[in-house]
């Protein structure tokens, strides 16, 4: 009877461990931060802490809707670029620099407006890449506040995975380039 069990269990742990070895681990595309409800909710923040369209950081007010083709900003329009590490909203020690920049821009420059346009690179669904771009959006933009630049002078629009390279790895060159907000001036 001994023998028995110890050749099912070491049966049962065989067909386990086969199963667990043919298991491929999700890809970007399969992830999906929800919440036991099943609605979007990254890092299970509060309801009301969500980034979404009603948070202020739509592409809204005054100048938001000013006509600015996303896809072809003019580079003689960027005040500067702010990158961000894999999965990060948080400016990083090396980017703050850039940030004060643009802030003395904007002292030197009182009637121009700024738009922040985050982006993400494709790892990741596209309502997470949203919200992650929003997210480094809002870090900038509070950054910038911190620094004296009215909010008045800021909007933002996070363009989640819109125009990243598409299946590059996570640590490539093209892959770093994508997790960026753009501090563009506009006319």
């Amino acid at each position: 009877m001994k023998k028995l069990f110890t050749l099912a269990i070491a049966t049962l742990s065989l067909f386990f461990l086969a199963a667990c070895d043919s298991m491929d681990s999700p890809s970007p595309l399969d992830t999906r931060a929800t919440n036991a409800s099943g609605t979007l909710n990254p890092d299970n923040l509060p309801e009301d802490a969500s980034m979404g369209a009603d948070s202020g950081l739509a592409d809204r007010g005054e100048f938001g809707n000013s006509g600015m083709d996303y896809e072809n900003i003019n580079p003689e329009d960027i005040v500067c670029t702010v990158y961000f590490g894999f999965d990060q909203y948080a400016v990083g020690p090396a980017e703050r620099g850039k940030i004060k920049s643009a802030a003395s821009f904007c002292d030197e420059n009182p009637d121009v407006k700024l738009v922040l346009v985050g982006h993400t690179d494709w790892w990741g669904t596209e309502e997470y890449n949203l919200l992650l771009s929003d997210k480094r959006c809002k870090a900038v933009s509070d950054y910038m506040g911190n620094l004296g630049v009215s909010p008045d002078r800021m909007n933002s629009v996070g363009r989640g995975e819109a125009g990243a390279t598409l299946d590059a790895a996570k640590d490539s060159p093209e892959a770093r380039h994508d997790r960026r907000v753009d501090i563009v001036k506009v006319r």
